[in-house]
């Protein structure tokens, strides 16, 4: 019977650098619980007659938990050479040796993984998202020693090639169906993890929101009840200007909060950016030039990227209306579009007041602002990180104060899992 090749198995088992690291991460707790394993592992095949028999000599006992201590430990290893399949192999063909059928070793591949499972679990418990990409990794590498140790088998019954063909193919059905419920857990956790990130902010604005609905809603009633007795109509007008102006605040609180709390019901679409910004540009354009600030556009061709043009709007103006306010003197605004190894790179670069380090780690923080009061509410750059979040980019910051700052986000081509699912 002819083999496939190693390379081959590992591409179809999708077993690669990434799992291998994973694998490699286990490497202690493996070490560390090994013995235990593999007692519980012994005290599994004595529930078997077929089993027990094998292990009444103390020397075949012993020597057999040495291997499986081995063994469990290699599992940490990233040798899968010609070396390796040779020891896989003569697993196959030690089991034709004394008598076992197929299904006792399939079955012992099986037993490791339940074995080990609520180890990942315990290791991993607080990060449930790496703890199921783990177990998955877990299950391709038992699955290519199983395939290998099968082969050798199989090699010595050829009268039994129908039978073990069967066999395999149901194994091989069962593996990948676990494959397929583990994908679906890990992309579970992963929208879970998301959801619970959307609720935990959700909470912080609305502690911030009472707080900051509380001081112009004071000022709104103080001042309705002084209109009540006023008669001068410049000081009413004053009044009904400053009641207005409280209102605007509020509102434009409430609304980021109602942005960042809609669910993410649109499907992600290709996006051309440079259309987008230019458009978004022309919507500051009075206000850069009232400000003396010129804008210099560097924009490269880049591929459209998957997202919700909307909300990708609203990010770029967010930026660009920051950039303004922090050069209130004049100044430079450059903007650079260009293709990047992840996607799309967009930068937003000022010359103005810049931003100090103390301040440069808590940007990102719901009503965090360094501008003046009534300026700002802190929510705008929140929100900018939100937006990059949810189409699976990344966005990061520089700044030197007195000389300006640097926004640098990069978007990719494709959408993440979450908005794929989304949009179907």
């Amino acid at each position: 019977m002819s083999k496939e090749p190693l390379a081959t198995r590992l591409a179809y088992l999708e077993l690669g650098e990434s799992e291998f690291a994973l694998l490699r991460e286990l490497a202690t707790p493996l070490e560390a619980h090994a013995d235990e394993l593999v007692q519980a592992f012994y005290r599994h095949l004595l529930s078997f007659d077929v089993t027990r028999n094998l292990l009444r000599d103390p020397a075949t006992k012993e020597r057999l938990l040495g291997k499986q201590r081995v063994y469990l430990i290699s599992l940490a290893s990233t040798s899968v050479g010609v070396e390796r399949e040779a020891q896989l192999r003569r697993i196959g063909e030690v089991h034709v040796e004394v008598g076992l059928e197929p299904q006792w070793y399939l079955g012992a591949y099986s037993l490791y993984f339940n074995l080990l499972t609520p180890l990942v679990m315990q290791t991993y418990e607080r990060e449930p998202e790496k703890a199921t990409r783990t177990l998955v990794a877990l299950q391709k590498r038992l699955t290519l020693d199983a395939e290998l140790a099968i082969d050798a088998y199989i090699e010595r019954h050829e009268a039994q090639l129908a039978y073990m063909a069967d066999e395999l193919a149901r194994e091989g059905r069962q593996l990948q169906a676990d494959l397929r419920d583990q994908d679906e857990t890990l992309r579970e956790t992963t929208r879970r993890a998301r959801v619970a990130e959307e609720l935990a902010s959700i909470a912080t604005l609305v502690a911030g929101l009472a707080h900051e609905i509380g001081t112009p809603m004071g000022v709104i009633q103080g001042h309705a009840k002084l209109l009540e007795s006023k008669v001068s109509d410049d000081d009413a007008r004053w009044r009904l200007t400053t009641i207005q102006e409280q209102i605007g605040r509020i509102s434009r609180i409430i609304q980021t909060l109602l942005n960042m709390a809609r669910p993410g019901s649109k499907a992600h679409r290709p996006v051309a950016l440079r259309p987008l910004i230019e458009q978004t540009l022309s919507f500051v354009s009075e206000k850069l030039e009232r400000r003396a600030i010129t804008l210099h556009a560097e924009f490269a061709d880049a591929p459209s990227v998957a997202g919700d043009a909307e909300r990708l709007q609203q990010l770029f103006l967010n930026l660009f209306l920051n950039a303004a306010d922090a050069m209130p003197d004049g100044g430079d605004l450059t903007v650079v579009l260009a293709p990047d190894p992840a996607g799309v790179r967009v930068e937003v670069s000022d010359t103005g007041i810049g931003i100090a380090p103390e301040d440069l780690a808590r940007i990102f923080e719901p009503f965090y602002t360094t501008k003046d009061a009534g300026q700002g509410n802190g929510l705008g750059l929140m929100v900018s990180h939100g937006i990059v979040a949810d189409h699976g980019g990344a966005i990061d910051v520089e700044s030197d104060v007195g000389e300006g700052t640097r926004f640098r986000i990069v978007l990719p081509t494709s959408p993440p899992p979450s908005a794929t699912a989304r949009g179907n």
